[in-house]
C-alpha cells in the first residue's frame, strides 16, 4: 500500500525555496516605515519654559505650572532646560480659568442636612505656545484648552484635583509638540 502522507523516518520535507525567500525578506531588507517630522525640530535642544501668565486668583498655580513643567517637560521632548539667552525655544503661555466643580453628589442630604459629593474636579483652562528662537516662528500653538484633575473630595482635597489638572496641562503641552506630523 502506498502512503505518501505518512512521514518517513530520516527524510525531512522538501523546502521550497521561493517560500523560504519570501519569509526572510523582510528580515533582509529591514524595516522600510519611519516616522518623518512630529516632535520638534532637531536644532532644538534647549528650552527655557517661561512662567504662564496667571489671569485666575489662584497665585500659586503659576509656580506649582512651572515647577511640573521643568520637571516633566525635558525629559517628555528629548530636550534641556536653559537660560532665555540661550534657549532654541521658548514654552510660554497663560492660565485663563481654573476652577473646581462637582460632577457627581448623593442627593440624599446626609443627617446633617448636608449633601455628599461623591466626585469632584478641577478644570484649568490655558493658553500656551511653543515659540522657536533661532527661525523667528512659533512651532505649536494651543489656545482655550482644557485640562481636568479628577478626585474622590472624600479622600483626596481640592490640592489633589489642582495637582492632577496641572500634570495634564504638561501632557497636553509634550502632545501639542509631538503632534506636528
Amino acid at each position: 500500500m502506498y502512503r505518501p502522507f505518512l512521514k518517513r523516518p530520516g527524510r525531512r520535507p522538501a523546502r521550497k525555496p521561493a517560500l523560504l525567500a519570501l519569509l526572510l525578506l523582510p528580515l533582509l531588507t529591514g524595516c522600510m516605515y519611519s516616522f518623518v517630522g512630529g516632535g520638534l525640530p532637531s536644532h532644538v535642544r534647549r528650552v527655557f519654559i517661561e512662567p504662564f501668565e496667571n489671569e485666575t486668583p489662584y497665585q500659586t498655580l503659576t509656580s506649582d505650572l512651572l515647577r511640573e513643567m521643568q520637571d516633566q517637560l525635558p525629559g517628555n521632548l528629548g530636550v534641556r532646560l536653559a537660560s532665555q539667552q540661550t534657549a532654541d525655544a521658548i514654552v510660554r503661555g497663560t492660565i485663563r480659568s481654573a476652577e473646581e466643580q462637582t460632577t457627581n453628589f448623593n442627593p440624599t442630604p446626609d443627617p446633617s442636612g448636608r449633601i455628599t459629593r461623591n466626585e469632584a474636579r478641577v478644570q484649568i483652562t490655558f493658553d500656551a505656545e511653543i515659540y522657536d528662537v533661532r527661525q523667528d516662528t512659533v512651532l505649536w500653538r494651543g489656545n482655550g484648552i482644557t485640562a481636568l484633575g479628577l478626585f474622590d473630595p472624600t479622600r483626596e482635597d481640592v490640592d489633589d484635583g489642582r495637582r492632577k489638572a496641572l500634570e495634564e496641562v504638561v501632557q497636553k503641552l509634550v502632545e501639542g509638540a509631538q503632534s506636528q506630523w
